[in-house]
């Protein structure tokens, strides 16, 4: 519903292979004595600022343990670590001298097949409402924008998809009306790659890219790492225009 007023994903590609990731994580739960309660899931509210900044990190690089994570994250798992998980990444961010995470900041123009354009964007950063030119419109897909320029929040889950399809449609497509009146706009969730560029691929479906081309196309004309889960692949991959 629209109401009137956003972990890298990490390359699958990677040479580092699961069973390895899960050895590391066996070995730290043993180091770490965490054994017996490896596997529970750590809700967001027993996170640490500690906690957030090690698990920040280890999305931004190619750790093998948040490559684990997005491995099963993309298959619609929980997306929060577990006990033995975090203990391998603070591990690791530990030994590191706790680096803080490699900067990925989106304010990224998308030329789509018929000429429009529309800004992705991303909320994580020093200050998300720094821009050279101020928008005069945003779609935001995240609660915690609230930027003081014209907006409007679409319900969408990090790590899913919308329930209601009719109203990203409609979203989408009024997101699109203002950019072709010459209108500055934008579309923004936490991260700036799965919810943004699954709605990006949706908006290149509606401007004349085929749908089985969409994921393809937005990953080579905004970032490579868009689109986060099997779920969000298939919505823009069965988008009609």
């Amino acid at each position: 519903m629209l109401r009137h007023v956003p972990a890298r994903r990490l390359s699958l590609e990677t040479t580092v292979s699961t069973d390895a990731a899960m050895q590391l994580l066996a070995r730290h739960a043993i180091l770490f004595g965490v054994a017996d309660s490896g596997s529970r899931i750590i809700p967001n509210d027993e996170l640490t600022d500690g906690d957030r900044s090690a698990l920040a990190w280890a999305a931004s690089t190619e750790n093998p343990v948040a490559l684990a994570i997005a491995l099963r994250v993309r298959s619609g798992d929980h997306p929060n670590a577990t006990v033995a998980e975090l203990a391998a990444i603070r591990h690791d961010w530990d030994a590191g001298g706790r680096p803080p995470p490699k900067p990925h900041v989106h304010r990224t123009v998308v030329r789509f097949a018929d000429g429009t354009t529309v800004m992705g964007v991303r909320f994580l950063g020093d200050d998300p409402y720094v821009r050279e030119d101020t928008p005069d419109f945003g779609l935001y897909l995240d609660q915690r924008w609230a930027p003081p320029w014209p907006h409007e929040h679409l319900d969408w889950p990090d790590f899913g998809v919308p329930e209601d399809l009719d109203a990203l449609r409609r979203a989408l497509t009024d997101l699109l009306d203002r950019a072709r009146k010459g209108e500055r706009v934008e579309v923004g969730c936490l991260g700036g790659h799965g919810r943004t560029g699954t709605a990006l691929a949706c908006l290149a479906v509606l401007t004349g890219t085929p749908a089985n081309a969409a994921v393809a196309w937005v990953r080579t004309n905004y970032c490579d790492k868009a689109i986060e889960t099997d779920a969000q692949e298939q919505l823009a991959a069965t988008f009609s225009s």
